[in-house]
């Protein structure tokens, strides 16, 4: 399992710069959204690669229920 980081860059005008790292899926809003909310108005999110990336055995799941289909 990768390491999961949250770096944070504060620039001088204030605003704070954000990177998430070694989340997948909606996994990553759910550990920054606390921390995001504190810190104030989000004006731009950008989704890495990873953010599309879920469980398997979810889309699995799903896809059986969705369909005449068994795996």
């Amino acid at each position: 399992m990768p390491q999961k980081t949250l770096r944070f860059k504060i620039h001088q005008d204030g605003r704070v710069e954000e990177t998430v790292v070694g989340f997948t899926g909606e996994s990553c809003n759910e550990a920054t959204k606390t921390l995001e909310d504190a810190l104030g108005k989000v004006t731009v999110k950008n989704k890495t690669s990873d953010a599309f990336i879920f469980n398997q055995n979810e889309n699995l799941k799903q896809l059986n229920n969705e369909s005449n289909v068994t795996f």
